[in-house]
């Protein structure tokens, strides 16, 4: 059976707010490292994607057997050069602040369809094309996801702690093809 990849753009991409998205986001963030983590509740998914959704530049990748149904999804959107994350931050490296970025938001496979590939196809999807030299990501390093960012050749380069009962997560890095 194969996979189908759709790419969607700002308002088009809303759907990452239906529940075909959130109930199985929901379910990823049930098991651990994330089960801890109050950022990652229904609300705050909402809350935080509506707003990034709306910014130009989202990109919304999602990954779907030839039934359509959906088994996994990726999603984010450029930062100008010298912004940074939100939150408590340990310093960024100057190359990366200074240089336009793609901060990847989201990445999540089903748990059934893990270890198949799907997580580094889908962000090859994503990040594929993209003119910004670098890609930026949060990884919490208990997170079986942040081994495989570093075997793809991300390298942690500082902490983050999006809001004050957030968990403390990897700021992770990527130089891009250009």
């Amino acid at each position: 059976m194969g996979i189908v990849f759709e790419h969607k753009y700002g308002g088009d991409a809303a759907e990452v707010l239906a529940d075909e998205y959130v109930v199985p986001y929901l379910e990823i963030q049930a098991e651990p490292p994330y089960n801890s983590n109050p950022n990652a509740s229904r609300e705050r998914y909402l809350e935080r994607t509506r707003r990034q959704v709306d910014n130009p530049g989202f990109h919304l990748v999602s990954a779907g057997d030839e039934g359509g149904r959906l088994i996994g999804w990726t999603f984010g959107l450029p930062f100008a050069a010298g912004r940074w994350w939100g939150g408590d931050n340990t310093p960024a490296p100057d190359e990366v602040l200074q240089a336009e970025k793609f901060a990847v938001i989201e990445l999540n496979v089903i748990l059934k369809e893990r270890g198949k590939g799907y997580g580094r196809r889908l962000l090859e999807e994503l990040l594929g094309a993209r003119p910004e030299p670098w890609a930026m990501l949060l990884s919490l390093p208990a997170a079986p996801a942040h081994d495989m960012y570093e075997h793809l050749g991300w390298h942690v380069a500082g902490t983050n702690q999006p809001a004050p009962d957030a968990d403390v997560a990897d700021v992770m890095v990527l130089k891009l093809g250009g």
